[in-house]
């Protein structure tokens, strides 16, 4: 219950925020873009729309988050209400994963509304939506629950500004995480090699969640990889909020 209320008034402060209604507009604006780039694409207007409107909910999807998830926790310590919070019995890991829940529930929220759009705008053009643009969104939003636990553990120990530069750049690396690996392999530097293999450990595998060429095709992945994508996604986040309660539970407010 304490989580609970935590989340909720999460929520309630980002839905508060506009920044959110601004980029779910930036993302309609995108998305109808595919409507008026699609007569360029000579007789490939769908996979136009298809590949657009995904990369739409992804990049907003991780510019919201890095904007307003970027001051989760300082805003409570700058604020003060930090003190009031957890003066009351409510353990720190209860706090920060109800601001992880309220950050997800608002972003999902506006998730919600860009996928809505996308299969309005597929409907329209397609008489139908396949499966495969779906099942690409829903890989997407398993990347915005890892890139909600990098902000919200970043949020513990360095401002807003850098945790949603961070953020950011976390999103960029993982998309080529596999380049990074292939990169080790054939580096001869004594250095260079294990500690790219380190990074490649350590950076989310963001490339994994990214459909949107099957989707073009509609090819709709097998349920083992469904699967393993699902489990990775909890596990990197369920992994990186504990380490943000320990961030957090060393942490002294002054």
């Amino acid at each position: 219950m304490k989580t609970l209320a935590v989340a909720t008034n999460t929520f309630r402060e980002a839905r508060r925020d506009r920044v959110q209604w601004i980029l779910l507009f930036y993302a309609i604006i995108v998305i109808a873009g595919a409507w008026v780039l699609s007569p360029l694409a000579l007789g490939e207007a769908y996979r136009v729309t298809r590949d657009l409107g995904l990369a739409a909910l992804s990049l907003v999807g991780v510019v919201l988050i890095a904007l307003v998830g970027g001051g989760l926790v300082q805003k409570e310590i700058d604020r003060k209400t930090v003190f009031t919070i957890l003066a009351k019995p409510i353990r720190r890991s209860e706090f920060l994963f109800g601001k992880f829940l309220g950050l997800m529930g608002m972003v999902t929220a506006v998730f919600c509304g860009m996928v809505v759009f996308l299969s309005l705008v597929l409907f329209l053009r397609e008489g139908g939506v396949e499966p495969a643009v779906l099942v690409a969104a829903g890989f997407t939003y398993g990347e915005l629950v890892i890139l909600t636990a990098v902000v919200v553990t970043f949020s513990c120990f360095v401002s807003p500004i850098l945790s949603g530069v961070f953020t950011l750049a976390v999103f960029g690396l993982g998309h080529f995480s596999a380049d990074l690996l292939r990169f080790a392999e054939q580096s001869t530097a004594p250095i260079v090699a294990p500690a790219a293999r380190v990074i490649y450990m350590l950076l989310p595998h963001l490339d994994r969640f990214n459909l949107r060429a099957e989707a073009a095709y509609g090819v709709v992945p097998d349920p083992v990889a469904t699967a393993a994508a699902l489990g990775y996604a909890v596990l990197y986040s369920a992994s990186l909020l504990a380490v943000a309660v320990g961030i957090l539970s060393r942490r002294e407010f002054r």
